[in-house]
């Protein structure tokens, strides 16, 4: 009996003595006391009277992963995880992008579609091809839900698209039994309250807008494409609409730098609107595939992504703190986040020309495509990225295994210029993972005692 390779055990949390165990594998994670915790890393040697008096608690780390009899049970058990994540349908909701267009009215700086931009349109025939391939999946797989992302370009330049998709889709999934819903990803311009008033009627969730610091800061790196600022009426759109829907706001930095992040939520702190917003999410800028026709020839690569672990590590506690301090909801945690390229029923995005891609990266790169929606099969492409298989290459024992399987494979070809180098981001983990595991377990303390006090 031991510890699987793949718990993570936070000692000393939330008191002296309690320990926290979550595993890379299931995703659970309990307090356990000293005296279990000893138990198990010295099972062999304890006398058989503690052995039976723990019997049930070490029962119950077994089913949840966190404990196995031996190495080889340890081994066999990843195994069938990755087969699992290679070929299983990890999740009941099917997760798709749609790009109804490539055109945009921004000129963001950092955009990873600039260089092999094409601003034709998705049209009525592709919108229909695209409709048929979502229904063949949902009925072949039996997901509980669909859940649709609506992206760009800027997805509002294709208003009629985006709207028979969606309300098609809506009144299928009502008809066989499937939840339906979507959220637009949008960089706020042209959001309006009739606009979401009239999206919630055919299923329209959240929004998601990308916004970059205040005033200036915002019109540097997002300005309207013919030239001007776009700060003001993107604020004023999320005022007028944040009591109407649930929006979130992503925000990307670079170089450790999180003033404009703290200069933002002071922003929306002062007009009385923060406390309205759904989730934050914070990113480093990172670097992205060169044009159409040479996608080696990285662009950015000075960019956060490329530096120390150690500073990585600095800005996200930074952040975490700013947050905290704020009371701010945002994306945060420990999760299976494996590279969707190496998953057969992982979602898709699905470009304007109906070409389909397993990273929205890749988008603007046609050798890169994984399939079309006018096809019943997925490509060569997909096949070869599906048998990657780069979590063999890493250490069979690494705690990280199960949620990284060796990593971002864009990342691995914007490093190394091939998709079949493990991407390691395992010094960064060994900071951050307990922190997450930490706020995990109280966020999880604070529901139940909510739930409790409302009982």
């Amino acid at each position: 009996m031991k510890f699987s390779n793949h718990t993570i055990i936070v000692e000393n949390y939330p008191q002296p003595g309690e320990h926290l165990l979550y595993s890379t594998r299931t995703q659970a994670l309990v307090k356990i006391n000293q005296e279990l915790k000893h138990l198990v890393m010295n099972f062999r040697d304890m006398p058989l009277e503690m052995k039976e008096r723990h019997q049930a608690h070490v029962n119950h780390l077994l089913q949840m992963g966190l404990v196995v009899r031996d190495e080889a049970e340890d081994k066999k058990k990843l195994q069938e995880f990755q087969n699992q994540l290679k070929h299983g349908v990890l999740k009941k909701r099917f997760p798709v992008t749609i790009l109804t267009t490539y055109a945009c009215n921004f000129k963001c700086v950092y955009c990873f579609q600039e260089s092999s931009r094409d601003f034709e349109k998705m049209s009525p025939e592709t919108a229909e091809h695209a409709i048929s391939w979502l229904k063949s999946k949902m009925e072949q797989f039996r997901y509980d839900e669909l859940f649709l992302i609506f992206y760009g370009g800027e997805p509002l330049l294709n208003k009629p698209i985006l709207e028979h998709i969606a309300g098609h889709i809506q009144q299928w999934c009502r008809r066989h039994g499937f939840d339906f819903a979507f959220l637009l990803q949008t960089n706020g311009y042209l959001m309006t309250p009739e606009i979401i008033e009239k999206y919630k009627k055919i299923g329209l969730s959240h929004v998601r807008i990308s916004v970059d610091g205040v005033g200036s800061d915002h019109d540097r790196n997002r300005p309207l494409r013919g030239g001007g600022g776009t700060f003001d009426r993107v604020m004023k759109n999320i005022a007028d609409c944040a009591d109407q829907i649930e929006i979130g706001i992503s925000v990307a930095y670079d170089k450790g730098d999180i003033t404009p992040i703290e200069r933002l939520l002071d922003y929306f702190e002062e007009r009385k609107v923060l406390n309205k917003l759904g989730r934050f999410i914070c990113s480093p800028v990172h670097p992205t595939l060169g044009g159409k026709d040479t996608p080696e020839k990285v662009v950015g690569s000075s960019c956060m992504c490329n530096y120390e672990d150690k500073l990585l590590v600095e800005t996200n506690r930074k952040i975490k703190e700013l947050f905290e301090k704020k009371k701010v909801a945002t994306k945060n945690g420990m999760a299976i986040s494996v590279c969707p390229l190496t998953r057969d029923k992982a979602g898709v995005t699905i470009d304007q020309q109906g070409r389909m891609f397993k990273c929205n990266s890749m988008l603007g790169h046609p050798d890169l495509s994984t399939g079309n929606v006018r096809d019943a099969d997925y490509n060569d492409r997909h096949r070869e990225f599906l048998n990657l298989d780069v979590w063999r290459q890493c250490p069979q024992d690494c705690t990280y295994m199960p949620m990284c399987s060796g990593g971002c494979r864009l990342m691995s070809f914007l490093n190394n210029k091939n998709f079949k180098t493990a991407s390691c981001k395992k010094p960064y983990l060994n900071e951050m993972a307990p922190e997450y595991i930490k706020r995990d377990y109280d966020a999880l303390v604070a529901e139940r005692n909510k739930k409790k006090k409302s009982a």
